[in-house]
């Protein structure tokens, strides 16, 4: 059986820490788990014995695998003076031997290996001859002569230095910002050379590519000071190493998720790029490919210092209005547009995360470094005083924007006052309420006897270190915490504590009475649909998409259609007993008919069986000849 290969849904790039002992290749291997990805694309492999940064793209963004490759490098690496193996790392067999270099001598060289170098690349590298990889050459017994070629030294600075000792070996540590495609081991054994001795790199580490820095990278909290005590441990550790895949902890996946990082104008810019937004009425011709011209676009500035830009043309970073990316155009100096890869439009995702997941640590870290606005509450009903919370984290300062709920709301209601009717919304219907109010993410909280325990400090606390909260909106009425403890003006001295921005939204009334959730079920269970309209600000809808509809045994007076029924399992309260007028959602069409309600049982008046099938939603209408 073909396996179903895995797309990416998302475009983005992650800075990841490789770890010496694997592959380049095998450490994609995780980073393809953790995204759930196939399609990724690294910007400069590094060798199996070396540590240090990777850039990785995924999604579209792999078509900008060569402009990141462009960027220069930074790498600290502790190089052995007195020994050279045919590899120029830990890995390879000693060849040749020569007296240590004093650290003296060492620095009368170094000047001469910054600026303009013409380097022979090491034969064992992936660079290719004849077609085939040089390394794999010489490891079947065969010959290759690479040919010298040019790259800068920008920066070659000796950081540390230790004489040689009884094994007759000096160690330098050096620091050095070079161009695309300088081999460090290469550097190392022409400055032995040039000193009179032999050398091979014991340990190197990327630090940094164009503004790119390891620091910022998933898994960097397990590497170690780089020093050359370091580098010498790592040369007898890794000596021989086996570069193949290891059991990677769950932990891994964890932090790789949180620090993937979503393509925005910001990021694009500190790549380097110029960036656009596309004008809304040039979407269509855009998308089609139609000839470009600058009116179809505005400039945006963010405040991010720009990159350099290595290429010829200018490239340009293209997003649409609500900022997704859109892909990349090219000025060439004549000042004519081209096209280089189009993203087609999606719509803005609701990102969601469960409390485990929280504090887990799976929230973005760039989010969380960002600060985030939110507000929490059972949302069930999604009625105007909701929307006025969602309102207030919407104007807020914070760039990231969201809510934290409960999957099951009835668990929270049952728990404070020992009974409950049913939900208003189902929770799919209450994440696409919030999706379609242009929330970023919203945080599942699943309610438990353990759950219900924890207190609210501890609970605000949580938001604060795992989401980065630096803003809260809630009603006057929130209560939070162990048997509800937490009120608002706890919570005012908590954001105080914390360091966070509490906002209290007053109450939302209607016809002289402050709406609520209970008031929405107790008018949907008396069939008060004028009321319920009101106060949820649009219709209550039943979410059809669990029921199996089958022909009922009651007796249609129409020939042209039939009863159908179906159990609700889904937890959403049904009005009283009775016959109700009602508008039934059918993919994209909408059908005007009668719905009988026996206790948590239904049946819909419909044409056809096939009909039924295709039910997605009953509204109750106040007025049946609303349109919707």
């Amino acid at each position: 059986m073909k396996k179903n290969k895995r797309t990416s849904v998302r475009d983005g790039i992650l800075l990841y820490a490789k770890t010496p002992g694997i592959t380049s290749f095998s450490s994609l291997w995780d980073i393809k788990h953790a995204l759930n990805t196939d399609k990724i694309g690294h910007t400069g492999t590094l060798d199996s014995f070396a540590e240090g940064l990777l850039v990785v793209l995924s999604g579209h963004l792999t078509h900008l695998v060569p402009h990141i490759t462009g960027f220069t490098k930074t790498y600290q690496a502790v190089v052995c003076l007195g020994k050279e193996t045919d590899t120029l790392d830990p890995s390879g067999q000693i060849i040749k031997t020569a007296p240590a270099v004093s650290r003296e001598d060492f620095e009368k060289i170094i000047p001469q290996f910054t600026g303009v170098q013409l380097q022979v690349p090491p034969v064992y590298s992936a660079l290719h001859s004849g077609g085939k990889r040089a390394s794999d050459i010489i490891r079947s017994g065969g010959q290759v002569k690479l040919e010298s070629r040019q790259v800068f030294i920008y920066k070659n600075q000796l950081l540390d230095f230790k004489e040689a000792g009884d094994d007759g070996l000096s160690y330098a540590l050096l620091e050095i910002t070079c161009s695309k495609g300088t081999y460090i081991r290469a550097l190392a054994r022409d400055m032995a050379k040039a000193a009179g001795s032999c050398a091979y790199l014991c340990a190197l580490r990327r630090t940094q590519v164009g503004p790119f820095l390891l620091k910022d990278a998933s898994c960097y909290s397990s590497f170690k000071d780089f020093t050359i005590e370091y580098g010498i441990n790592n040369a007898k550790e890794f000596s021989g190493l086996n570069t193949g895949r290891r059991l990677t902890p769950e932990s891994v996946f964890t932090d790789i998720r949180s620090h993937f990082l979503d393509f925005t104008p910001e990021l694009a810019q500190t790549c380097g790029f110029e960036i656009s937004e596309l004008k809304k009425d040039a979407e269509k011709s855009y998308l089609n490919g139609r000839p470009l011209s600058g009116s179809m676009f505005n400039r945006i500035t963010t405040g991010v210092n720009e990159a350099p830009c290595t290429i010829k043309d200018k490239e340009i970073a293209v997003f649409y209005s609500d900022k997704t990316f859109a892909g990349m155009i090219r000025l060439n100096p004549e000042h004519r547009l081209f096209y280089g890869f189009v993203v087609p439009k999606q719509k803005k995702k609701l990102k969601v995360f469960t409390w485990e997941e929280l504090v887990r640590g799976e929230f973005p870290l760039i989010w969380k470094n960002m600060g985030t606005a939110l507000t929490v509450g059972n949302f069930d009903g999604m009625h105007r005083g909701h929307r006025a919370l969602i309102d207030r984290v919407k104007e807020s300062s914070c760039s990231v924007k969201g809510l934290v709920t409960f999957t099951r709301p009835g668990d929270l209601i049952k728990n404070r006052t020992g009974h409950y009717e049913g939900d208003v919304m189902t929770l799919k219907q209450k994440l696409a309420s919030v999706e379609e109010a242009g929330l970023d993410f919203a945080v599942l909280i699943d309610f438990s006897e353990d759950f219900s325990k924890i207190d609210g400090e501890s609970f605000v606390s949580a938001l604060v270190t795992s989401a980065g909260m630096k803003m809260m909106a809630e009603g006057s009425d929130f209560r939070c915490g162990y048997k509800g403890l937490t009120d608002s003006q706890a919570l005012q001295e908590l954001s105080e504590k914390l360091g966070f921005l509490f906002c209290k939204v007053e109450k939302v009334c209607a016809e002289g009475q402050s709406i609520s959730s209970s008031l929405i079920r107790q008018a949907v269970k008396k069939g008060d649909f004028a009321s319920v309209q009101k106060m949820l600000a649009g219709v209550f809808t039943l979410d059809c998409s669990q029921m199996e509809m089958t022909l009922s045994e009651r007796k249609s007076s129409d020939p042209m259609m039939e009863w159908f029924a179906s159990d609700v399992k889904s937890g959403q309260l049904l009005p009283q007993n009775g016959t109700y007028d009602v508008v039934a959602g059918l993919g994209e069409n909408i059908l005007h008919t009668s719905l009988f309600v026996t206790g948590t049982r239904v049946e819909v008046l419909l044409p056809t069986l096939d009909t039924a099938r295709r039910l997605t939603e009953i509204k109750f209408v106040y007025k049946p000849n609303v349109t919707l």
